[in-house]
């Protein structure tokens, strides 16, 4: 009878943590700007929606394996103190003390590109500090297979990153400036793609 409970148990224990590989994980996720900050633009397409409804797409899909969740916003709205002189510093700021007081495993920023020169394309992870190159790596890897080859790229000593205390690393998503990008970032199967395949990047990580 002991030889059975054992083997149920380890059975069970692995069965459990092969469908739940993010288990015990605690990720904070950061959907850029939000409420009088919209971020990048075109026409009436707003990046602070599309960075809201990607980052929703994405809690949906770290549950699924398992991980707990928390996001920094869950409307639209910036995180900036009521009458604040400097709002973005503002926003900034309740930010990093949101992260850094979760005692998350890691934090992933989400965001949307935008550049004049409107050939460029493709979701690009950005990291700060070698610790945090890995995470990059391995989710950029993933997201990748959706389209244009990208490398990650390390971030200048950005205001908000260089102050954050857990791993993590900065995600754009795509370019709001590209007619093919801006296509598929607003249709909501290729958002469900895209957070399965951030998540399977954050798997390969921790695993």
């Amino acid at each position: 009878i002991i030889i059975i409970f054992v083997l149920v148990v380890f059975l069970f224990g692995f069965s459990v943590k092969a469908s739940l590989p993010l288990s015990g994980k605690l990720i904070v996720i950061d959907p850029g700007h939000g409420g009088i900050d919209m971020g990048t633009s075109y026409g009436k397409i707003l990046e602070k929606d599309i960075n809201l409804s990607i980052s929703n797409w994405l809690a949906k899909e770290l549950i699924k394996n398992g991980a707990s969740v928390v996001l920094t916003r869950t409307g639209d709205y910036d995180l900036g103190s009521p009458n604040a002189n400097r709002r973005k510093k503002s926003d900034f700021d309740n930010r990093i003390k949101f992260i850094n007081e979760s005692n998350a495993n890691m934090y992933l920023s989400i965001h949307t590109n935008y550049l004049n020169d409107s050939s460029y394309f493709g979701s690009q992870v950005f990291y700060i500090g070698d610790n945090n190159k890995k995470i990059a790596d391995d989710i950029q890897a993933q997201v990748n297979t959706l389209g244009y080859v990208r490398n990650v790229k390390q971030m200048p000593n950005v205001y908000m990153y260089k102050q954050l205390k857990i791993s993590g690393v900065l995600i754009e998503t795509g370019f709001i400036s590209n007619a093919i990008d801006r296509k598929k970032l607003l249709d909501d199967a290729y958002q469900e793609k895209m957070a399965q395949q951030i998540v399977k990047g954050i798997i390969k990580y921790y695993n």
